[in-house]
């Protein structure tokens, strides 16, 4: 073995190792692409407008920011509400129970000294409970700043697309930079066009969702409509497990609610999977159900629910690159399984 290959191999282990240890950091990395790409579109027609890159980036995330906030707010604002009004009740409802005959007989039975007792145990185990509270509020305060981390490197990524497109184009030869650079833009569009067109279909199932909900008389129909399009934004089946949810909640209502909920849930998902789905996804990204299906279940194993949701347009970079790479031998491939051309006289002559 020569000292090259033992040096090649040698990188080659290193960059392995440092992949396995910062694989969390790459994720991350990862994931930044893919929603600074599927902005990127959006940025770029505002530059063609006038406006410089960084302030449309900034624009960009910030109406983002404003769109998640609001969606917050509304979901957080009703349950607030319905916590509020309960802890106010507290009183009344103890009021009720204590001047009640059953907790009457239960205190006659030896009831208190069961309450005692069980009030002695929850005693012993508040020194646990708050060492796990505080490892639930260090969990909450570490998500809360990676979520702030992946923001800012998404948007740096935005702002930088150009000129990190155009350093590493720099290496190519002049021929490989005018195949492969159209083929960056199609990945770009294709990525955009998949995540706004999830964006946009989950925002008209939650609608649905809602006023289904409201109409209905279920509680909390802000929060399910929440619910039904985060979990519309994975492909195949968040809807229907959304439908599930929203079938069951109905059930607190009455039998007939439940029925013509889940009615309204199968005729949309008949429209979304037969009208919307094709025109989003095997128009602007060009993936088949199966494709689909699979790069979901995929995806979904290795990142949870945020690889699910990019499973479909990370999918669709991969066809268009294998498709540009493979064109070359299909092409040639096409041209042997050709008929071989008769002469120009005819078979006559």
């Amino acid at each position: 073995m020569s000292v090259r290959t033992l040096m090649v191999l040698l990188a080659f282990g290193f960059a392995v190792f440092l992949a396995v240890v910062s694989l969390g950091s790459l994720l991350s990395i990862f994931v930044a692409g893919i929603v600074a790409l599927g902005l990127d579109p959006v940025v770029g027609a505002l530059t063609r407008r006038g406006w410089k890159r960084g302030p449309a980036a900034l624009a960009v995330f910030a109406a983002l920011f404003v769109f998640v906030f609001l969606i917050v707010v509304l979901t957080v604002g009703p349950l607030w509400g319905q916590v509020v009004d309960f802890v106010d009740m507290l009183p009344q409802y103890w009021n009720d129970i204590s001047n009640s005959d059953a907790f009457d007989a239960f205190l006659s039975n030896g009831g208190k000294e069961t309450v005692e007792n069980a009030l002695k145990d929850i005693a012993g185990e508040l020194p646990h409970a708050a060492t796990t509270v505080l490892g639930i509020a260090g969990g909450v305060f570490g998500s809360v700043l990676s979520l702030v981390t992946l923001t800012f490197l998404a948007l740096f990524l935005l702002m930088e697309r150009p000129t990190i497109t155009d350093w590493l184009f720099g290496f190519a030869p002049p021929a490989q930079e005018a195949r492969w650079r159209p083929v960056l833009e199609d990945s770009i569009s294709a990525v955009s066009s998949s995540l706004i067109g999830n964006v946009a279909i989950s925002l008209v199932a939650a609608t649905v969702a809602g006023l289904s909900a409201w109409i209905f008389g279920l509680p909390f129909p802000i929060v399910l409509a929440v619910i039904t399009g985060f979990l519309d934004l994975i492909p195949q089946i968040g809807a229907t497990i959304a439908a599930v949810i929203l079938v069951l909640v109905a059930l607190t209502v009455s039998t007939e609610a439940a029925i013509a909920m889940a009615l309204i849930q199968v005729v949309y998902q008949q429209v979304e999977n037969y009208i919307v789905y094709p025109v989003v996804y095997r128009r602007a990204v060009e993936l088949s159900a199966f494709t689909t299906i699979v790069s979901v279940l995929i995806a979904s194993s290795i990142l949870g629910v945020v690889g699910a949701i990019l499973a479909v347009p990370f999918a669709a970079v991969v066809k268009i690159v294998i498709r540009e790479a493979s064109g070359p031998r299909r092409a040639r491939m096409e041209a042997l399984r050709a008929p071989p051309a008769l002469p120009e006289g005819g078979p006559g002559e």
